[in-house]
């Protein structure tokens, strides 16, 4: 099992390095840390049963292989349903605070 220092290293490597949990079963799987044929991380749902399963060696090839990845890029503009989204909850905060008396 991986150690809990190897654990939180990986997760924070993974969010950064990934953009969806399967590529971390992919990576898993391409680098050959694990085959394709291990249930117990091809049936995980969650990076703590991943890490779980894996050795400590296993985890230390992991996160070789996430720090060798390239970063994905990510978009830095919001979209236009989360903007107005965002927008439309100003405006009921604005206006609940504008009843309030002090």
């Amino acid at each position: 099992m991986a150690t809990e220092n190897q654990s939180s290293y990986i997760t924070d490597l993974a969010v950064l390095k990934t953009k969806e949990f399967k590529e971390v079963k992919e990576l898993l799987v391409s680098t050959g840390i694990v085959a394709d044929t291990a249930e117990t991380v091809m049936k995980a749902q969650t990076l703590s049963e991943i890490t779980n399963a894996l050795t400590d060696q296993q985890a230390s090839s992991f996160i070789d292989a996430l720090i060798a990845n390239k970063a994905p890029e990510r978009a830095r503009a919001y979209s236009k349903r989360r903007v107005e989204h965002t927008i439309s909850a100003l405006y009921n905060i604005k206006s609940t605070i504008a009843g309030w008396k002090f």
